[in-house]
């Protein structure tokens, strides 16, 4: 009998022990994969820790979390489990394993509503603009959770930053574009004029509208896909 206590209490002594190296953090989690590199090259889950979102912080997260069903497109604040795992561990393992305990929020990203290839439907005064020379549609590539744009001006093309961007304002920084000489730069000036007066949108029927400050449109984009 004194056995069977002696073995129970160390039983419940190295329980107490495992539970005590667990840990509960709460989490955020990103809308988007992003490629990144572990063992090889992967899509790695973007996550902020801590009980109020920075969202200027986002770090890659190589690992998995057991019972968190990832949906793309959404915001979550999670409380997640941390336990060490126990011995031996393989070198290219992560010495920690992480388990779901909650999904405290569930929210959609707005930045998320402008990502998508975008063709121009309308710059300044001129529609339906296309390519001097492939008479192809000029697109644009607006990307919400890395905050960046590019786009065919005609000509030239451009790339550059998403400076500011909610569910209703949106601005643009001036972008980096080629420096080809062209005969006729009067799309690429309604385009980049257009680019860097937008302060609003709005997305309606698959179609993008920018205004500027007094809420004129300057640009109108069709969604591709």
């Amino acid at each position: 009998m004194k056995l069977f206590l002696l073995i129970s209490a160390i039983l419940m002594t190295a329980m107490s022990c495992q539970k005590e190296d667990e840990t509960i953090e709460t989490w955020w989690v990103n809308s988007a994969k992003k490629d990144c590199v572990g063992v090889g090259p992967m899509s790695c889950l973007q996550i902020h820790k801590g009980e109020n979102l920075d969202s200027q912080d986002w770090q890659f997260f190589y690992n998995s979390i057991s019972g968190f069903e990832y949906e793309p497109g959404y915001i979550y604040q999670i409380k997640v489990k941390v336990t060490p795992k126990a011995e031996p561990i393989p070198a290219d393992a992560s010495s920690l394993s992480y388990e779901l305990v909650e999904i405290l929020s569930k929210e959609p990203d707005v930045k998320m509503g402008i990502t998508n290839i975008w063709k121009v439907v309308k710059a300044g005064s001129i529609e339906n603009p296309v390519h001097p020379k492939t008479k192809e549609a000029l697109v644009f590539e607006l990307n919400g959770s890395d905050m960046s744009y590019s786009g065919d001006l005609a000509c030239n093309s451009v790339r550059g930053t998403i400076q500011k961007l909610d569910a209703e304002n949106i601005v643009f920084g001036p972008g980096a574009a080629t420096k080809m000489a062209c005969m006729d730069m009067s799309i690429e000036d309604a385009l980049l004029k257009g680019i860097t007066e937008t302060k609003t949108y709005q997305i309606t029927s698959n179609q993008l509208s920018l205004f500027d400050e007094n809420g004129e449109l300057v640009i109108l984009f069709q969604a591709v896909d």
